[in-house]
């Protein structure tokens, strides 16, 4: 189980080169996610899912354009509303993912409240070994440093990430990373404008992939009953997103595998959207976040 759950956070690793391709060409791509299979083809793995860290997509957007909304935040008082542990895992990920947007736009007062929010969210559902002394010490003192602090939530996201991978928690990672993933979606939906801003409209559309293999990861999971309930959640985000049609594209990235049942990178897929077919899935994007979020009056 544990080797199935590092090729998560290996792949959390690399996928960033593939959201922000101005950090390297294809070929840089192409040989930094081959290493990758290659490792865990080493190990054994047979089960490889694509599921990115918020950064990566926090990053895109910053790049095309998109200006930073403080409004779509999760607020941090709510955090002390949260009291089942399902909805603490889910708004620790929700959290996780408002940490990486402030620190990706530079927002470093913001960057450091839900900091430590996710600090502290990590206590009731057994995170807190995850962050350490050090860490805690490294985001005091890189506040005014927008490269660092990016690379110390991505190094707070990791470790939580290693910590459930070393104590057998796939589920609760599936609950964590499903959660962190929604949020990133929504934020990308409720500032994109489908007439002007076509690369964040393509991105969003390319989520059907991504969120078919966080569905597949979930489903292994889905004995336990929170789990179980996250994807049914998502199965109907998934029902939203199966009208976009998909064609093979010449370029890309994707993983396939040989009859000898070896990894290989293959083309990747294209899916198109339509304004309508945009707006209904920002809206049950916005429906399951906001169920999530609530609190009670």
């Amino acid at each position: 189980m544990k080797k199935q759950i590092k090729i998560v956070a290996s792949l959390l690793v690399v996928l960033p080169l593939v959201f922000l391709t101005s950090c390297g060409g294809d070929d840089q791509i192409e040989e930094a996610i081959e290493d990758v299979v290659e490792d865990t083809e080493a190990e054994g793995n047979e089960t490889y899912y694509q599921i990115p860290s918020p950064d990566e997509m926090f990053g895109f957007i910053k790049e095309s354009g998109l200006e930073f909304n403080g409004e779509l935040l999760n607020p941090i008082q709510n955090a002390d509303n949260y009291t089942d542990p399902k909805m603490q895992a889910l708004n620790f990920g929700i959290y996780s993912a408002d940490l990486a947007y402030t620190a990706a736009f530079e927002e470093f007062n913001e960057t450091t409240k839900y900091f430590g929010t996710i600090q502290k969210l990590a206590e009731p559902i057994g995170l807190t070994s995850a962050f350490d002394k050090s860490l805690i010490e490294r985001v005091q003192g890189n506040l005014d440093n927008s490269d660092s602090l990016v690379a110390i939530t991505n190094t707070s996201y990791f470790a939580v990430v290693d910590y459930l991978d070393q104590n057998d928690q796939g589920d609760k990672l599936g609950i964590i990373a499903a959660a962190g993933w929604l949020e990133t979606v929504y934020v990308v939906a409720n500032t994109t404008d489908y007439a002007k801003d076509k690369a964040a409209v393509d991105r969003l559309a390319d989520q059907k992939l991504t969120l078919d293999n966080l569905i597949d990861y979930l489903d292994k999971y889905k004995s336990n009953e929170d789990v179980s309930e996250v994807l049914g959640w998502f199965a109907e985000l998934e029902a939203v997103y199966a009208a976009l049609p998909e064609e093979e594209a010449e370029t890309g990235i994707s993983f396939k595998k040989k009859d000898n049942g070896k990894m290989v990178l293959g083309g990747g897929s294209s899916v198109t959207i339509s304004e309508a077919q945009f707006n209904a899935i920002r809206d049950k994007v916005n429906e399951i976040r906001n169920s999530i979020v609530k609190t009670e009056a």
